[in-house]
């Protein structure tokens, strides 16, 4: 290794710390005592561990807002066709009353013409026409 100015990269308790790459490229240093060691991976694990978790409970939240918000839109949605067709029932019942007032109309109006015309033809004669083509 080759020397450097400044001060001595050796501790008192007898840790030994080197910069990698000669002049400290990246600012990687290594470690060579054990517990520094394990220190420095656990410190690094859990900064990893904590940001993966908050992405996860992230991603859970949007999951159940998004679950929650298709849900109110179905439930929106089949309220909405329940009213359409309850609607449409009330239309249908409506037209098939008319079409039934029609018909009784229909059904009275011919018999009283029927009525009507029998005694007429008792009556008169019948008068004669003519129809051209």
């Amino acid at each position: 290794m080759a020397p450097t100015a400044g001060p001595s990269n050796l501790k008192q308790s007898g840790e030994r710390k080197r910069k990698a790459g000669g002049n400290g490229k990246k600012g990687k240093v290594f470690v060579e005592d054990k517990k520094d060691l394990l220190s420095l991976m656990s410190s690094i694990t859990s900064n990893k561990d904590a940001q993966a978790e908050s992405k996860v409970s992230k991603r859970k939240a949007a999951i159940e807002e998004s679950d929650q918000s298709l849900s109110e839109e179905k439930n929106k949605k089949s309220q909405k066709s329940i009213e359409k067709e309850n609607a449409l029932e009330r239309t249908k019942a409506a037209l098939i009353e008319k079409q039934r007032m029609k018909k009784n109309r229909k059904s009275t109006s011919t018999t009283s013409t029927k009525d009507a015309s029998a005694q007429s033809s008792t009556d008169q004669p019948k008068k004669k026409k003519v129809g051209f083509a």
